[in-house]
Parts: C-alpha cells; structure tokens; sequence
C-alpha cells in the first residue's frame, strides 16, 4: 500500500530466520527529521512549510486506507537523496480504522502522544494530528511543547497551551493551536481542512505530490564499499539472483540488479 505513496517508506523485500523478521526499506541517506533538528536547531519557517506538507499528504494518505500511525514523530521521519519526507516504522500502527471506528491503549512516545492517548479513551486519527502538531513544535523551536516527563495525566491536562515564542508567526501559532487542541473532536485535521490553512498559503499541492517542488536541501549519498561472499564458480550476478530467489516476499518494482 505504501508504494502508492512518494512519502512513506516502502518495503522492498522481506524474510525471516527463526526468531526474527527482517525487512528491506528503501534508502534515506538524509537521516531522521530529528537528525536535521539536532545539527540545524530550528529551522527556517520554509523548510517547516515544505517538511510538514508532504507529512500532511503522507498522513492523508494513510488515513484514508483506514491506517494510523500511532508513533509520529522527528526520529520516525527520513529524509531520502532527493530531500523528500518519508515516514517510517509501523510497528505499532493501527489498520482498519474507517468510518467511526476507534482503538483504545498507550502506546506512542511520552511527549507526542494525544491527551485521549494518555486518558486511556478511545481514538482515532486525532492522534496522529497531535503528534504532527508536536514535531512541528519541535522543528520550528528545537524542542517539544511539553515535557515528557510528565507522568501525572491530569497535570498534563491542566496546561492550557504551550509557549509560543515570540520569532514564531502568528500563522504558525494558530496552524500549532488547532492542531495542539485537547478536544479531538475539534482538532484540525479531523475537523476541517488542514491543506487551507494560511500557515499553507504558498503551497502548491499538486505540484508536491508530483515531487515537483524543489526540497531544502539534497543530501549526499556517503561513500560505500560493495563486499559480498560469492559461491565458487556463481557470478555475481547469479549469486544476487539467488539471494533475491530465497526472500519471502519481493516486491516485483523493486530493481535489484541495479
């Protein structure tokens, strides 16, 4: 499913040994959203623009197949060669969840997860918007809107709103208060559309989908030396081929001769 999304991390093959499962992911040499907030501190409100908008459309996506994340976060958003957003890791994500349907349970990272997370109340895709509204936080500030040490469910309740600094503009501010809105019913992105949102006014939404629109910056692919065992008389080529042969799952796109 992801495959028919440019901003998820897609699956290339699979296979397992007795006790693990092992998966092969594409390459994102542009390390982890986190990684880019650590070396860069906040980042320049264009490049939050760009990063949370191909989110947004990765998130839409997802929804909309009736899967939520459940666990977004910077550390669970790559960066590929091209400069694009790609969320990961759906260890814990939820499938199925259509119409009205809800999950109950903690589960999540302490300091991105939504107040009817904490509660222990039922929920949805809201969530996944308040998490969103964290990292966006996190990317405009270098840090996250509230502490997740908190262990007390009802002192986490009891702050109103977070700090918003004053280098951050106002429509940042509001885009951060609909999404950061403990009502999950009134949250943006469940209630009403987050792609007209002001803070999105000089997004072209077609264009970025088609990955038409030029990313803030373009990571170097790192230097790698290519070493494998090879059979005594199999070239390499048919040694790939065979290696390829014993997987459980190949995706029939994927071009691993190259």
């Amino acid at each position: 499913m992801a495959k028919s999304c440019p901003f998820l991390c897609h699956l290339h093959a699979a296979f397992q040994s007795e006790v693990q499962v092992f998966f092969v992911l594409e390459y994102a040499c542009g390390g982890t959203l986190n990684n880019i907030i650590s070396k860069n501190g906040r980042l320049p409100t264009e490049t939050i623009q760009f990063y949370t908008a191909e989110i947004i459309i990765g998130l839409q996506f997802l929804h909309s197949n009736g899967v939520v994340h459940c666990d977004l976060k910077p550390d669970n958003i790559l960066v590929d060669r091209g400069g694009h957003i790609k969320i990961c890791d759906f260890g814990i994500s939820a499938e199925g969840l259509f119409d009205k349907k809800l999950i109950c349970g903690l589960g999540g990272t302490p300091g991105y997860r939504a107040p009817e997370v904490l509660l222990l109340e039922w929920y949805n895709a809201g969530a996944d918007w308040w998490s969103l509204g964290v990292t966006i936080y996190e990317m405009a500030t270098a840090k996250q809107p509230f502490s997740p040490s908190i262990s007390v469910v009802k002192e986490f309740i009891s702050i109103k709103t977070p700090e918003y600094p004053s280098h951050m503009s106002q429509e940042l501010q509001d885009l951060l208060s609909k999404l950061l809105e403990k009502d999950k019913k009134q949250r943006l992105g469940v209630n009403g559309n987050i792609r007209e949102h002001p803070f999105f006014a000089s997004i072209n939404w077609e264009n970025l989908e088609k990955k038409k629109v030029k990313t803030p910056f373009q990571p170097k692919m790192p230097f790698a030396s290519e070493f494998s065992v090879i059979s005594p008389g199999l070239s390499a080529d048919a040694f790939k081929r065979e290696r390829v042969e014993e997987l459980s799952y190949v995706d029939p796109t994927w071009h691993w001769q190259e």
